[in-house]
């Protein structure tokens, strides 16, 4: 195994190049429990924790499982981190709560499959939701279709999916049957990563061990009211595959809270901003205003108005998201002042005679 094996690119060496090499070695982020992290290098895998500074600066970048790490190995499996080395792509969503801050799901990503499945959980409106998270990742999206055994009408969820997926590319398959796998294994090139992100129950383990074989991730049953399964993944996990190529699973996600930019948004829905370049105003709402393309598209039906009530839905969500970022980088400025505000009193009491 060479560092190229995973995935060490000249991106990430340009990133490196400043340290000394003596004390430091570059290692990728196999897995992650809290704090605690395994890293992989060319000289070892390392069970290692990050440098205390790290947990005490606001501004630091923690790594993600797929980040590449400055390392500093002290024992024959213990290591200390250093420092995240940038990014080239990165999936991230808004953390589950009420706090506004964002949650890396997967970082350092060639190749982002969308997994959905064609049974009773089959979902178009999430599948649009899962593509504008991806379209500002830095990362390929490609749309899997699991369980085409248990479709009744394959070819009408293909042409379901056709039409809100545009050039990105759709695999129908079966993890079970094993239908579809080779067309998988094509976007899977040596040295480069994949992720496999979806809702519990999409079958993202057993396509996963359909990689790695010797059913390498459990997997679990799945209800069959609602086809919704358990998380048989509890935590994110590279595997370096022996034809080539790193693969990651991630636990099923009960929500996908959007953290991303209007762009991201237009990306997706390219055939609805298309309409709104021909509207009347230009600050058209797409409601009650006169000569609104995008209302007379919905009037003749060339435009699916489920798809524009999930367009107008994601549209308010980031920019409702916004204003949170907005207010929480205000009342983080405002935390600082006065924080700055009480040094300066203490200062000032301790030495009067230089105020």
């Amino acid at each position: 195994m060479t560092i190229f094996d995973l995935g060490w690119t000249p991106f990430f060496e340009a990133a490196f190049s400043t340290h000394d090499t003596d004390v430091f070695t570059p290692a990728r982020i196999f897995r992650q429990d809290r704090q605690r992290y395994l890293a992989v290098s060319e000289i070892g895998t390392f069970n290692a924790t990050l440098l205390g500074r790290l947990l005490h600066d606001e501004s630091a970048v923690l790594p993600a499982v797929g980040d590449w790490v400055v390392l500093q190995a002290f024992d024959a499996d213990q290591a200390v981190i250093h420092e995240t080395l940038p990014r080239f792509s990165e999936f991230a969503r808004k953390e589950v709560g009420q706090k506004t801050r964002r949650q890396v799901v997967a970082a350092n990503i060639n190749t982002v499959f969308l997994v959905s499945g064609l049974d009773n959980d089959f979902n178009i409106r999430r599948i649009e939701r899962y593509l504008v998270q991806a379209a500002g990742s830095g990362a390929k999206p490609v749309i899997l279709l699991n369980k085409m055994d248990m479709c009744a009408d394959l070819a009408g969820c293909i042409s379901e999916v056709q039409r809100v997926a545009g050039d990105y590319p759709i695999i129908p398959l079966s993890a079970i049957e094993g239908d579809g796998i080779d067309q998988l294994k094509a976007h899977i090139k040596p040295g480069e990563t994949v992720a496999f992100l979806g809702s519990s129950g999409v079958g993202k383990s057993s396509l996963v061990n359909r990689l790695v074989g010797d059913a390498y991730l459990k997997t679990g049953a799945v209800r069959e009211d609602d086809s919704r399964g358990r998380h048989t993944t509890s935590h994110r996990e590279l595997v370096l595959l022996d034809a080539g190529g790193l693969v990651m699973d991630t636990p099923g996600m009960r929500e996908l809270q959007l953290w991303g930019e209007e762009e991201d948004l237009q990306a997706v829905f390219s055939d609805i901003e298309e309409l709104a370049q021909n509207c009347k105003f230009r600050d058209c709402l797409h409601d009650t205003e006169p000569g609104c393309s995008v209302q007379e598209a919905l009037e003749t039906g060339t435009l699916d108005a489920d798809r524009f009530a999930s367009y107008a839905k994601l549209k308010k969500e980031l920019a409702y998201l916004d204003r949170r970022k907005d207010e929480a980088s205000i009342m983080k400025a405002r935390k600082k002042d006065k924080e700055l505000g009480k040094l300066y009193k203490s200062v000032q009491k301790n030495n009067p005679k230089r105020f």
